[in-house]
């Protein structure tokens, strides 16, 4: 048992997989939750600058040449890219999940997508070779709850990249990822 204890601590990531819980509160009001309006999440929010500190940390305990898997929402495309880059990653793709229906928002369109960022630090860890030109770049699952992500995205990531993989800011475990975050037992400490 201390032995594995020992192994995991000693292991560093090929994958990292990063859900921040960016600042923001509810939209306006809607007839469906007329009492959500301006309110926050049910999850506590980060400003950019601790996001930066966290994806910073779980760094060091990743290989020099490993994948970043950011999501991200249009609003912050840009700065979640801009942290991405400051800390040394390059980015590969931009992933696009159609929610199928999205989030309406108060007065203008609805937002049915939301960007999976696929970046790179060091040299680029090519895709497992059966998998090469399989995956598409915009991927179709629909909504099942506020902040969920969708399955396909860990079987995309699960297809392209053998592990070990740490996601952060998870939700749930699941089999064969590491996970750190407020809603699950962390299997490591940032």
């Amino acid at each position: 048992m201390l032995l594995a204890l020992l192994f995991k601590v000693l292991e560093m990531y090929k994958i990292i997989l990063a859900d921040p819980p960016w600042q923001q509160s509810k939209g306006g009001k809607r007839n469906v939750r007329p009492d959500s309006s301006g309110k926050d999440f049910d999850y506590s929010t980060l400003n950019l600058s601790d996001i930066a500190v966290i994806l910073s940390k779980a760094k060091t305990h990743a290989e020099h040449d490993h994948i970043l898997f950011l999501w991200t929402i249009d609003k912050y495309l840009f700065d979640a890219q801009r942290i991405a880059n400051n800390l040394g990653y390059k980015l590969h793709a931009r992933m696009i999940w159609d929610k199928v229906t999205g989030i309406p928002a108060a007065f203008t369109i609805r937002f049915g997508h939301e960007y999976l960022l696929y970046m790179y630090h060091g040299k680029f860890t090519p895709v497992c070779r059966d998998m090469r030109g399989k995956i598409h770049s915009i991927f179709i699952e629909q909504v099942m709850k506020h902040s969920q992500k969708p399955y396909i995205a860990y079987e995309i990531i699960e297809a392209l990249y053998d592990g070990p993989r740490l996601e952060l800011f998870a939700r749930n475990s699941r089999a064969g990822w590491d996970v750190w975050g407020n809603e699950v037992c962390c299997d490591i400490k940032l």
